[in-house]
């Protein structure tokens, strides 16, 4: 059978078949596949997340009571550890001076003529005592404390021979400041400090006892009157 279209030229190509026409409507499905299904894919990754979000939400707020606990225990314990400080540098530093005043006595020269009118004990620290021996004072003696004396003597020889009981010993050693003369009395008055060393030290080889009155020898000094009955006379 033959068909035979009667229609004009012009009418003949509207009423055929178009196919780009229906390439469009098959890319239609095409196109609303390519934009649907990553954004179906990106919604349930989304979803995931936010899932995953909430669980760690949901942690974080169970862990919250126990972070809280763990700070407060770290702050006790710097707090702890700032008081055991003090502490122990308060142990480190305490001294004793009844002992210490104790130790003085006991090595008092039998000999008297001396009597001491004050007396002042007080720590040295490490850079005092450093500024001390670069000076000559303290030489080889770890000294730790200072008695700062002053007193009255009867004679030069008399402060000699106090001075050098404890500059002759380990455990002291000689910081002497001044002597004079109390007018016509006779008498003199003498200033010195006497370091108690920390540990037993030996004295430096060929070192000479310390003589208070500067470039004047003992032999130099009048002799001291005879010890009075009762032993030395400090105060």
């Amino acid at each position: 059978m033959i068909e035979i279209n009667l229609l004009p030229q012009q009418e003949r190509r509207r009423s055929q078949p178009d196919a780009w026409r229906y390439a469009t409507y098959a890319l239609l499905p095409l196109t609303a596949a390519a934009i649907l299904i990553p954004e179906l894919l990106v919604g349930s990754q989304v979803s995931r997340l936010r899932g995953e979000q909430d669980r760690l939400n949901g942690e974080i707020a169970a862990l919250t009571p126990a972070k809280q606990e763990y700070d407060r225990l770290l702050a006790t314990q710097r707090t702890l550890e700032d008081v055991t400080a003090v502490a122990e540098q308060l142990r480190n530093g305490k001294t004793y001076w009844t002992n210490d005043v104790a130790t003085f006595s006991a090595q008092l020269p039998r000999g008297g003529g001396v009597a001491i009118t004050s007396m002042n004990v007080k720590p040295l620290d490490a850079g005092a005592l450093a500024s001390k021996q670069q000076g000559g004072i303290y030489a080889g003696k770890n000294v730790v404390r200072e008695f700062d004396l002053a007193g009255t003597a009867r004679s030069q020889q008399s402060v000699i021979n106090f001075l050098n009981a404890y500059e002759n010993s380990p455990n002291f050693a000689v910081d002497f400041r001044s002597l004079g003369q109390e007018g016509d009395t006779g008498r003199y008055t003498f200033a010195a400090s006497v370091g108690l060393v920390g540990e037993p030290g030996t004295q430096t080889t060929g070192a000479a006892p310390a003589d208070p009155a500067g470039s004047a020898t003992p032999a130099a000094a009048p002799a001291a009157p005879a010890t009075p009955a009762g032993g030395s006379n400090v105060r």
